[in-house]
């Protein structure tokens, strides 16, 4: 039975139960017709409603007693019945909810699972939630998790989900069978993880994680399976009685959660739980012990080992880890000798890891430790002497003060440029965030240090989340960051009004503006960007009659050319956005002019010119001859300064902007070129510091842009692994950073350069018929999956303009590749 009919016949039956006797009667032969089969299933079901409806008023022994029966009586699936194209071959196991059966589907040539949901059936609100999940699961496609190809209904009115077939062993069988060490066995459940918070990120929670539910394969991958219980997450989405009931059944009472158990509302912190019992047993082989009904109580395993998974079996869910990937990233952290946030955060702790990693260091360490414990032990050693308390408190704020400006000023900036020194620059953020927020509250109306403040927030703000600058992927941080910033700056009366302090609240606003972006909010991006274009031009027009400020001038072109970034993320704005581009292009040649020799002028006048060459027609000449001398310019600058980690970041972004012209211009052998360059040296940037997030972003937005040509150029094959290479890096970094709405539109982007890839395998009229199939029916998958994150957006209100025909256009291509599947098929049966 299709889910259309299923719903129309839940829908007959809610208005006829409201009937009585004739009237019922008489609405059933009106609304079925000749449709002898429609009305039995009708009249079937109210009945089934009735006897519900009695379930108040009847004792639970009869009720069970009842439901026994008539469980019995409708039965299981048979080894050979057909069930649409799925011929069952054999139970597979029995659950709460219901069977799952291994099938064959005679269609696509391959196994499936079927699982047989055996309760909650016949109603309107069931129907209705069982379509819009078998929507949202169907679009879940990783490579950890057993793929939901469909769903639809018995001829009894039995919901059933078609799933991947999973030929593997339990995970902790696996574990054991191949003798895992800890570290393997970490590296196992860390993929785990990733499938569990890609799935929290499309709004879906599993309620169900065990052992049972994870299989490994012989290749030694782990997949997650049943993901046919879970529940949406939007908190606006509405939930029957009875699918209260149906889902509070479907759990696992060792896995579960204690708001599980108590039949609370659940949230993503719930499956942080279960996935705590699952590590504590993949790890001690045996399930924890219960102390007080429900603090758990663990064989020791390690100290570190035993506060990740103490931290994630807390009974209370706001103080677990936050998120499946903040408990992934901790085990990271332990792999890697790294100290974990589950540990309490002391000096001597986080000491000993940072000297273990940096003995170079250990020098400076243990001055900043003796300077603070020594300011600590005199402080409360003079408590009694009011005067001398007041001199030394005012020498440690002093000397609080300095430290964090060493921190952010001389220490970072030492090592920002280094390989690898994300690690480092973190733990600054951290040291510096704490000495600042305690000035923050200690500097009272001292406008040079509400300055200092203002200045470092902004500092930390960058090295959080600023996408133009190497950062550690915390876009809540920066924001965070940048507001207090801005709310310092803004508190200065006109007294303080100086063209320095005007310059810093204008780049404060577009801090703010590139954050905005992050986030998707595309209104407060744009507010933010005119607002420090606004700052940037009063102060240019104040001094038109005295010699021009090239710093005034400078920051006046960026913030045009910042402003025309952030018009390309809005619909129909062509014609302004490069008209700010050449306004920025004008300032920065005269400035060059002015000082031909200073090597940092010709770095903006060259991406100014690559960024009018992408946003012009790119069959237009001048379009790529621009972009070229772009590329020449950042070319020669890279080659002076071959330590600038930048500078060649900048080149690989150059030879993109090149290639992605060249690829719209209709060269492809051309765009091949110019991406493989730009993938390159993206690449080597990822891999000297792999936990810089935005050289992951990029590197993983290379893959996708090369995927893209090497499919017009005519290698599917190819692009199949770059696209799948880029979507499990920005799947990760969403683990970690769910909210940056940038990173969700370019994992949509992703998808649609892997479905394209597919689709032209299947349009290949030479490749054998199953093949193509195959390959159309992946492509369907993809797209449904471009088009469902586009809808999430959209739902989020994070949706760029731009992008609002988005998930119509990917409908649209999932209809057309399911039409070529339906060919293909109707033909080969033909011969």
């Amino acid at each position: 039975m299709q889910p259309e009919r299923a719903e129309r016949i839940a829908n007959l039956v809610e208005e006829a139960f409201e009937l009585e006797g004739a009237h019922r009667t008489a609405f059933l032969r009106q609304a079925c017709g000749n449709d002898v089969e429609l009305r039995a299933e009708v009249e079937a079901l109210l009945q089934e409603k009735g006897r519900a409806d009695n379930l108040m008023s009847s004792s639970a022994a009869q009720f069970g007693a009842e439901l026994l029966c008539r469980e019995a009586a409708t039965g299981g699936l048979s080894p050979n019945e057909m069930l649409g194209d799925y011929r069952i071959v054999s139970l597979l196991g029995e659950g709460g909810m219901g069977e799952v059966y291994l099938a064959d589907d005679t269609h696509f040539c391959r196994q499936v699972a079927i699982k047989l949901i055996k309760q909650g059936f016949g109603t309107k609100e069931f129907v209705r939630h069982f379509r819009q999940e078998e929507r949202i699961l169907a679009a879940l496609n990783h490579p950890n998790i057993a793929r939901l190809y469909g769903g639809a209904v018995t001829q009894k009115g039995l919901p059933y989900f078609v799933m991947e077939y999973v030929e593997g062993i339990p995970l902790e069988n696996y574990s054991s069978e191949h003798a895992l060490d800890i570290r393997a066995r970490l590296g196992l459940f860390r993929k785990v993880c990733a499938a569990v918070s890609y799935a929290h990120q499309n709004l879906v929670i599993h309620r169900d994680l065990k052992p049972a539910n994870i299989r490994v394969t012989k290749e030694g991958e782990p997949k997650l399976l049943d993901f046919g219980i879970a529940r949406l997450l939007d908190p606006t989405t509405a939930e029957t009685d009875n699918l209260t009931i149906v889902a509070t059944r479907a759990m696992t009472p060792n896995y579960a959660s204690p708001e599980q158990v108590r039949g609370d509302r659940m949230t993503t912190a719930s499956d942080v739980y279960s996935l705590g019992i699952v590590l504590y047993e993949l790890l001690a082989g045996k399930k924890p012990g219960l102390r007080k009904g429900v603090e758990v109580e663990l064989q020791r395993l390690d100290a570190e080992l035993d506060n990740i998974v103490l931290k994630a079996l807390r009974p209370e869910p706001e103080r677990r880890y936050s998120s499946v990937g903040q408990f992934s990233e901790d085990i990271r952290r332990y792999l890697a000798g790294l100290p974990v946030t589950a540990r309490k955060d002391t000096f001597a702790y986080r000491s000993s890891k940072f000297v273990g990693r940096h003995k170079l260091g250990l020098a400076v360490a243990a001055s900043v430790a003796l300077l603070l414990i020594g300011a600590t032990i005199v402080a409360s050693w003079e408590a009694h002497r009011a005067n001398e308390q007041r001199i030394l408190a005012e020498r440690h704020f002093e000397q609080v003060r300095r430290l964090a400006n060493s921190l952010m000023f001389e220490i970072h900036d030492s090592v920002k440029d280094l390989a690898g020194s994300t690690p480092t620059r973190r733990l600054i953020v951290s040291r510096a965030l704490e000495y600042l927020d305690g000035l923050a509250h200690d500097a009272g109306s001292n406008s040079a240090l509400q300055r200092e403040l203002a200045t470092a927030y902004e500092k930390i703000g960058d090295i959080q989340g600023n996408p133009y600058s190497a950062n550690i992927g915390d876009t809540d941080g920066a924001l965070t960051s940048y507001r207090k910033a801005l709310r310092i700056r803004e508190s200065f009366g006109p007294s303080a009004f100086t063209t320095d302090t005007q310059m810093e609240l204008g780049r404060t606003y577009r801090a703010l503006g590139d954050i905005m972006d992050l986030k998707g909010d595309v209104a407060q991006m744009i507010r933010n960007y005119r607002h420090s274009l606004q700052i940037f031009a009063q102060l240019a027009q104040l001094a038109q009659n005295e010699p021009a400020n090239p710093a005034v001038q400078d920051e006046l072109a960026r913030a045009y050319e910042t402003l025309a970034d952030g018009l390309g993320r809005t619909a129909n704005s062509e014609a302004e956005l490069l008209s700010d581009y050449r306004k920025s292009l004008a300032i920065r040649q005269e400035l060059l002019r002015q000082d031909g020799s200073n090597a940092k002028r010709k770095r903006p006048v060259a991406i100014n010119l690559m960024k009018i060459g992408g946003a012009l027609d790119p069959h237009q000449p001048e379009a790529i001859a621009s972009l070229r001398r772009g590329v020449v310019v950042l070319e020669s600058l890279a080659a002076s300064d071959p330590t600038n980690g930048r500078a060649r970041h900048e080149v690989g972004w150059g030879y993109k902007q090149l290639g992605t012209a060249q690829l719209a211009a209709g060269d492809c052998p051309g765009a091949v070129e110019s991406l493989q360059k730009s993938l390159a040296i993206r690449e080597r940037s990822a891999g000297v510091d792999p936990q810089n997030a935005q050289a992951s972003f990029d590197l993983a937005s290379g893959d996708g842009d090369l995927a893209e040509a090497l499919t017009a150029k005519g290698d599917p094959a190819s692009a199949v692994g770059h696209a799948r290479q880029g979507i499990a890096i920005l799947t990760a970094l969403l683990s970690t950073d769910p909210t940056n709405t940038i990173c969700s539109r370019n994992l949509a982007i992703l998808e649609e350069r892997l479905g394209d890839a597919f689709a032209r395998s299947g349009a290949n009229a030479s490749a054998p018929t199953a093949e193509r199939i195959h390959a159309w029916s992946d492509a369907r998958g993809t797209y449904e999956k471009a088009g469902q994150i586009f809808l999430n957006l959209r739902d989020h209100g994070t949706l760029p303009p731009a992008d609002a025909d988005q998930p119509k256009k990917f409908a649209t291509r999932a209809i057309d590749c399911q039409r070529a599947i339906k060919e293909l098929t109707a033909a080969d049966n033909l011969h």
